[in-house]
């Protein structure tokens, strides 16, 4: 006897590349570099940029962080470099003017349409939620959880970080189903997790298709039509 078909109960969706990006106008850590410079204060970019990857995925697991400037102290504190509060608050206001996060053109009508079916709804992503909520707090505002490294308390890509959205959320993993546009944390992990994994290639078109035992969809205004299938 075939088991009966799963009904979806969570919709989560990725953030970064699949819900929203960064504008083309973003700080890099060279822009840093040579902010600080002007300052009299010399860092490595690389350095920087090692620093910043080490906050997001070890200190964002610890804390909730609430801002650029919270974000930057432990940046800058992991590299050992001391700032003054006054050059702090300038290079986070860089950080304010030029990381405001674009939504995707389809995203905001594409969550409404999976929100009418009555499913639950949320995000999954190691990006604390004031990155996202600057620029896709429209979007924010549709979802009815936000899953970030400090409220898991492992980043994305971590095997117990989807065990505990799971968890959290108080369903059978068969009943979250997820989309994003990397093929590793955003399909793979959460399908080895019992998620049914969705994967957002923007890159090519065509007719939603099966890409192994993975969906591939080529917009989020696809995602409406694969739930109700």
């Amino acid at each position: 006897m075939e088991n009966p078909p799963v009904d979806t109960r969570v919709v989560l969706f990725d953030v970064y590349g699949t819900l929203a990006c960064w504008p083309p106008g973003r700080m890099l850590p060279i822009d840093v570099q040579r902010l600080l410079d002007r300052f009299g204060v010399r860092i490595s970019y690389q350095a920087f940029e090692a620093a910043r990857q080490s906050v997001m995925f070890l200190d964002g697991t610890k804390r909730p962080i609430e801002g650029w400037t919270d974000f930057l102290a432990l940046v800058f504190a992991r590299m050992g470099v001391s700032l003054s509060i006054d050059l702090l608050t300038s290079v986070a206001a860089e950080y304010e003017s030029r990381h405001r996060m674009q939504l995707h053109p389809e995203a905001s009508s594409s969550v409404q349409a999976v929100k009418a079916t009555g499913r639950v709804l949320g995000a999954f992503t190691t990006l604390p939620r004031f990155m996202f909520a600057h620029g896709g707090g429209g979007v924010l505002r549709e979802l009815d959880h936000y899953f970030d490294a400090a409220l898991v308390g492992h980043a994305k890509g971590h095997p117990d970080f989807y065990h505990r959205i799971t968890e959290l959320l108080g369903v059978e993993p068969a009943e979250i189903l997820c989309v994003g546009d990397d093929p590793t944390c955003d399909v793979e992990l959460p399908a080895a997790a019992g998620w049914r994994a969705v994967l957002l290639d923007r890159e090519t078109t065509g007719d939603t298709k099966q890409a192994g035992r993975f969906r591939v969809i080529h917009s989020l205004g696809d995602l409406v039509g694969l739930i109700e299938d």
